[in-house]
């Protein structure tokens, strides 16, 4: 399992539990930790579902690798009894765990077919933009998916080398079936501090630095691209207030790029009040956002069951890790691909706000560029 940005994060194998949602905060506040890593306890990947009904899967890895932002490391171990915490056992452990040679070059045969038909996404797409400009929602967001098949199992862990190198400061992830690299913060609780950095508005890159600066320029000056974006501010602006004494946003967004395509974003910053709330509880206050739902969500949820064709299970939905106290990180889970279990088939998914302005194929068009993220990291010769 991984979750990790710009080299910080946390790295692990081994499951020991999967824990209910209602249970993971008393599960792991009772799990014991060595007296002189206090302030370091275990944590759970988690996996939440893009619908707000659905139930969220967390993972408590055996053995957890943790690099923080001031460069600090930790290995922390969890064990049901007490022979494996032992030193020598320790050692061993971490030995077996870093005991991974890198890929070796390897060839695979890959096919890349919609399964989302081309028909059903474009009316989907008149749809929802045809619900904006009646008044009945301000705005939906409608995605399509594609499935890569490979004659041999797709290597998670060149996936994973590729994704670094492209989109290292991107949220990289591995959590169950679930791989990607996502550009977008849901929420981030680090002691008193809460973190969101929403994106919504979309525009290719093509490499060349006249052509997408003239691109940005127009994604900048775009109505239809900052009417989705304020929508999403809104939101997240919204839940987060009543939490924190004090909330700071910045007044205009800026351009975020990736390797692929480049995002409208906003950055968002306060301070929690006390009582501190668990980040589970922002979590779900916030997913999914108008920017991978719409607004207002239970209308727009309603628009894209009705009409995308498929189930978009984690797609949507978030990605991150909870710790002991509460506190933790979770990324959008876009950028993404949920892998089979016998890793020899992938699903990729992309979508894009739909508003008044809309207009399908260009909708078609930005689903496009958005697949390219995933395709490139698995589809290698």
């Amino acid at each position: 399992m991984l979750f990790v940005r710009d080299g910080v994060g946390h790295a692990a194998r081994g499951v020991i539990a999967e824990i209910p949602e209602h249970d993971i905060a008393a599960w792991l506040s009772a799990c014991s930790a060595h007296p002189d890593t206090h302030d370091q306890g275990p944590i759970a990947f988690g996996l939440v579902p893009f619908l707000p009904t659905a139930a969220a899967r967390f993972l408590v890895p055996r053995i957890t690798f943790t690099k923080n932002a001031d460069g600090s490391t930790f290995v922390t171990i969890i064990s049901e009894d007490d022979h494996d915490l032992a030193d020598e056992a320790f050692d061993a452990q971490v030995a077996d765990a870093l005991r991974v040679a890198d890929p070796v070059a390897a060839t695979n045969t890959f096919t890349v077919r919609a399964l989302t038909p081309e028909s059903t996404y474009l009316r989907a797409v008149e749809t929802a933009r045809d619900s904006v400009r009646s008044g009945n929602i301000q705005k939906a967001v409608i995605a399509r998916d594609i499935e890569v098949s490979a004659e041999n199992p797709i290597d998670v862990h060149s996936v994973l080398l590729r994704l670094r190198a492209s989109f290292g400061s991107s949220y990289r992830f591995c959590v169950g079936n679930m791989i990607g690299a996502s550009p977008e913060l849901l929420v981030e609780i680090d002691g008193r501090t809460v973190r969101s950095h929403p994106l919504a508005g979309t525009a290719p890159r093509t490499g060349d630095p006249e052509t997408d600066a003239r691109l940005a320029a127009d994604l900048v000056a775009s109505t239809k691209n900052q009417i989705e974006h304020r929508v999403v501010i809104d939101m997240v602006h919204d839940t987060l207030l009543p939490h924190c004494s004090y909330l700071d946003w910045e007044a205009e967004p800026s351009i975020v790029t990736v390797a692929n395509v480049q995002h409208l974003g906003t950055a968002i910053e306060g301070a929690l009040a006390e009582p501190v709330p668990h980040v589970m509880q922002l979590v779900r206050a916030l997913c999914p956002t108008p920017a991978l739902g719409g607004s207002p969500t239970g209308s727009a949820i309603d628009i894209i069951t009705a009409n995308e064709g498929f189930a978009r299970g984690f797609y949507g939905g978030a990605v991150g890790y909870v710790d002991s106290r509460g506190q933790g990180t979770f990324a959008v889970t876009i950028r993404c691909a949920e892998l089979s279990d016998h890793r020899r088939k992938a699903r990729l998914f992309a979508g894009g706000g739909i508003v008044a302005e809309s207009d399908p194929h260009s909708e078609l068009a930005e689903t496009q560029a958005k697949f390219q993220a995933m395709l490139s990291a698995i589809v290698r010769p």
